[in-house]
This record gives structure tokens, C-alpha cells and sequence, in this order.
């Protein structure tokens, strides 16, 4: 998985490119820690370009959702593919996440807040 970082005012959107499995969680899981600490509360994950999500990857995404919003942020998803999108549905996780179609509505959706 190879991870894109660039930002949107205060909001910094996170492409992610490839499978995202336990064997890869690493890089998002230290990337996501870091911008907690530099005090980035509010994330987007742009997931166009990952085909698939394994159980454990799905466990990440809660719980850096509860992070994030525990301190005032909130972590929101955007562009999932089919793959991920039937993995969350199986795993009874989608409705857990905020996921937006595109990230024009979930960027909006950092500023209703």
C-alpha cells in the first residue's frame, strides 16, 4: 500500500494506492499517530485506488476513528471501491465509518461539523 499525503486547508486527505492487509498496516497506522500528534485532527482517506481490505485493516479504521474523534477530530473516508465496500458490508463495519461518495461531500461534511 503506498500512502499520498496532501492537504486541503486544514484537513489532510490520505491516498491510499493497493491492498490494505495486516501485512501493510504499519505505514497508515504510524502516519495516522503522527498526524494525531502534530495535532492534524481532521483526515480524509481517499481509497479510489485500493482494491481490497482485509479483517484486521477494518479493526484499524474503528479504532482510529474513535481516536481521532475522542480528540475533537474525525477521521472520514471517501471513493471506496466495490471490494472494500462488500468487506464492510460482510463485516457489518460500514455503517461505523463515515464514508462519502467523493471528497467534495465528505470535505463539505468536515466544515457542517
Amino acid at each position: 500500500m503506498e500512502i499520498t499525503k496532501r492537504t486541503y486547508g486544514q484537513i489532510v486527505i490520505l491516498e491510499l494506492s493497493g491492498d490494505m492487509g495486516l501485512y501493510n498496516l504499519g505505514s497508515l497506522r504510524q502516519t495516522l499517530q503522527e498526524l494525531r500528534e502534530e495535532g492534524s485532527g481532521k483526515v480524509l482517506l481517499n481509497m479510489e485506488k485500493m482494491p481490497g481490505i482485509d479483517s484486521m485493516s477494518i479493526g484499524l479504521l474503528l479504532l482510529e476513528t474513535t481516536r481521532f474523534e475522542s480528540r475533537g477530530g474525525a477521521l472520514k473516508i471517501s471513493k471506496i471501491t466495490p471490494g472494500v465496500r462488500k468487506s464492510l458490508q460482510i463485516t457489518e463495519t460500514l455503517s461505523q465509518l463515515e464514508v462519502y461518495e467523493d471528497d467534495d461531500a465528505a470535505l463539505a461534511s468536515f466544515k457542517a461539523h
